[in-house]
């Protein structure tokens, strides 16, 4: 096992990281070490696409739905706010083909553009997850 190259300027350089899916800060700190050039860690980052605890828990119940801005597309889309979970059968009713539900199923996590969110009629949540 190696050990942490400790940084001269920030020692083991702290961190907690923030949830790929929610926004929201995780339950743990990582020790970052020396970065690039001594940087300062980041205080709020995503490090990692592993869920939170949250995140994984809603998994577990369904699809997490993430709407993005309508047009983007990647692995990192423009986040418009609105987040859901859908039940399985609830995916499996409203996506077509069904190559595309059992992908989404399997995933567990889903972007969708604002427009596909309006037309399948998902409400917007009150407040933002993060």
């Amino acid at each position: 096992m190696s050990g942490i190259r400790l940084s001269p300027k920030h020692g083991v350089n702290p961190a907690i990281p923030v949830c790929f899916y929610c926004g929201k800060s995780k339950n743990e700190i990582i020790l970052t070490g020396r970065l690039k050039d001594d940087a300062e860690a980041p205080q709020r980052a995503v490090w990692s696409k592993a869920p939170c605890d949250e995140c994984a828990a809603f998994m577990k119940q369904g699809v997490i739905c993430i709407s993005t801005r309508n047009g983007e597309s990647g692995d990192n889309p423009y986040r418009t706010g609105r987040f859901a979970v859908l039940t399985d059968e609830a995916i499996q009713r409203m996506v077509s083909p069904p190559e595309l539900a059992a992908s989404i199923l399997k995933a567990r996590v889903v972007f969708m553009p604002d427009e596909v969110w309006d037309r399948l009629g998902i409400p917007a949540p009150t407040e933002s997850p993060a």
